[in-house]
């Protein structure tokens, strides 16, 4: 099944860099969104509207706020989904860290390819030799959107890559590791027919016009595809925006039965 056509619409900028999710957003586009940040875990929501204008906003203000109230959020909100239909891309493999040899982490993980563990260092600026990178170690689809019924679906996804290190350490328990994980996170269209034969290197950028940090909330809405992608060091968290096209994707009236 090939792939919708994206139009990129915009970007609102939030007021963090830590972490965001989407509330919902309304059929007249009406976009709720939640920001955790600091070490704390304040939280600040937000209410804007398709032009990027902020309507309402609440915030904890690192403490110094009084009593905060959540923000009211209308009963036609349409909410993200939880990976329910996606399932099957989740899997959980070794731990966080630990040895090699006695945790077999060879058969643990999932294997890639050479080129697929150069693009993922690549891609991620990692500063890990391809060839030190094990395998794919966990997968979890935080949020996904069902596109064209019953298989073409878009997801937010949690993956840990496991790597190996060049010298035995030690945590603070004083227990070895010679083998690190690291998380990245995909947004990406999945067919489930196809399981995991799409090659890793072509889940990534999928969207045009946007590269994403951490994607972590996905919903459509009348045609509209918004993102939720939290920040970092160098990025603050962002609402993206799409217009997707399904024409000629065998999409009925039920295909997008939640973004009505």
């Amino acid at each position: 099944m090939s792939s919708p056509n994206l139009t990129y619409k915009t970007t609102i900028s939030l007021q963090y860099n830590h972490d965001c999710d989407l509330l919902g957003v309304t059929p007249d586009f009406d976009i709720y969104v939640e920001e955790i940040y600091s070490s704390d875990a304040w939280i600040a929501q937000h209410h804007y509207n398709l032009d990027g204008e902020r309507i309402e906003s609440v915030d904890e203000d690192y403490g110094n706020a009084p009593s905060v109230a959540p923000i009211a959020l209308p009963s036609t909100l349409v909410r993200p989904n939880p990976g329910w239909h996606m399932m099957a891309l989740n899997f959980a493999g070794p731990r966080h860290r630990g040895m090699r040899g006695p945790e077999r982490i060879v058969e643990t993980v999932r294997s890639l390819s050479i080129q697929t563990k150069m693009a993922i260092v690549e891609r991620f600026s990692l500063d890990i030799p391809p060839l030190m990178i094990l395998g794919l170690a966990e997968s979890y689809v935080i949020s996904e959107v069902e596109l064209v019924r019953p298989s073409l679906y878009f997801v937010c996804r949690r993956v840990r890559i496991a790597y190996s290190l060049p010298e035995v350490k030690y945590d603070e328990d004083n227990e070895p590791y010679d083998y690190e994980t690291l998380v990245i996170y995909l947004a990406h269209y999945h067919d489930k027919n196809r399981g995991f034969e799409t090659p890793f290197e072509d889940l990534f950028d999928v969207l045009p016009d946007v590269t994403l940090n951490r994607p972590m909330d996905c919903v459509m809405v009348n045609n509209h595809l918004f993102i939720a992608d939290s920040g970092g060091e160098d990025a603050t968290n962002a609402i993206h925006i799409w217009e997707i096209d399904l024409a000629g994707l065998g999409n009925d009236s039920t295909s997008t039965k939640e973004s009505m």
